[in-house]
Order: structure tokens, then C-alpha cells, then sequence
């Protein structure tokens, strides 16, 4: 069995790739509420998203285990996905879908096989991996595996993914209380 924890980034400074002051000490605050026993930590390529591990991981005080970039984190398809969700009014995959159907088949195909492929395959059996990316494609990623639709994620939630000896995956989502979101 293989464990896969998939949050989204804390909240960003207005105009920048990068944590708010309220990001990291959001992203601290959930930190002390992770497990400590990550083996593996991917990030997609922008500065938050590893900024956000940074502080998960301090408020964890776990140190920094094996990690790396996963380019197939982030999409090259960001501003579509961007007035897709206007056109729809709302980020949840299904709204999207009624505006552009072939963006999010084509992405959550894209993002499973990233989760499947490039993280799952990573991570040793008995091992838990923790994976930082963007809201909406931790969605569409869980769409393309699952078929299910998840609400959208507030900064810092994200999907506790398991994977059986069969290659199953079993979905749980980790949402914050609102007084952390």
C-alpha cells in the first residue's frame, strides 16, 4: 500500500509566486496537524508550492525528506482553465466542464496519469508521499483516477489518496475547519 497526501498551495502574495505573510503562517499551522513520516515531497515548479511544503514541514518539524519538481504539477493550459472557471462561474471540474469539456478531459487524463506515473510509481510500498500543487487540478487529477468530483480546495486542503496491492485508489478528502481556511 502506498499513501499519496495531495494539498494545494497557502495563499499567494497579491501579483507574486510566492506565500502571503498569512500564507506561511497558515501553511506552519497546518504543518503541526500533517504526519511526520513522509518518505517522499513533490512540488510543481512554482515558488509557493514548495514555499508551502517549507512551512508544512517546519510546523511538522519533520525534516525535509527526499523531493523533487514535478512539471506535471502545473499546466501549461493555466489560462484556460482560468476563464473556463469565469465563463462557468465557479472552479468545480463539472462547471468547467459545461464551459469547455475537452479542457478538462484532456488535463484530468493528463493529471491521473502524473499522479499514477510520477508520483504513485515513486513512492515505495508502505510509504507516504506528500505532493503541493494547484486548485483546480488536484481536482481534475482526482477526476481523472476516480471519475468523482471534488469540491474545490481552499488553500492548504487538499486529498488523502491510497493505493492497494491491485493498484486501487481509495479517495479521502482533508478539509480544514473554517476558522483555518
Amino acid at each position: 500500500m502506498r499513501e499519496l497526501e495531495l494539498r494545494r498551495h497557502a495563499e499567494r502574495a497579491k501579483e507574486a509566486d510566492a506565500l502571503s505573510p498569512e500564507g506561511r503562517t497558515h501553511a506552519e499551522s497546518v504543518g503541526r496537524t500533517l504526519p511526520t513520516d513522509f518518505g517522499l515531497v513533490f512540488v510543481s515548479p512554482a515558488k509557493r508550492a514548495a514555499e508551502t511544503v517549507a512551512w508544512f514541514l517546519r510546523g511538522s518539524g519533520q525534516p525535509v525528506p527526499s523531493h523533487g519538481v514535478v512539471a506535471g504539477l502545473a499546466s501549461e493550459a493555466e489560462d484556460r482553465w482560468r476563464a473556463a472557471g469565469k465563463a462557468a462561474g465557479s472552479s468545480r471540474i463539472d462547471d468547467v466542464m459545461s464551459v469547455d469539456p475537452r479542457l478538462v478531459a484532456d488535463e484530468s487524463a493528463r493529471l491521473a496519469a502524473v499522479i499514477r506515473n510520477e508520483l504513485f510509481a515513486h513512492i515505495p510500498n508502505g510509504m507516504k508521499g506528500l505532493a503541493v500543487g494547484h486548485s483546480p487540478l488536484i481536482e481534475a487529477g482526482v477526476y481523472g483516477l476516480l471519475n468523482v468530483v471534488v469540491e474545490p480546495l481552499r488553500e492548504c486542503e487538499g486529498v488523502h489518496l491510497t493505493m492497494d496491492e491491485q493498484d486501487e485508489i481509495r479517495l479521502q478528502e482533508l478539509r480544514l475547519p473554517n476558522e483555518e481556511a
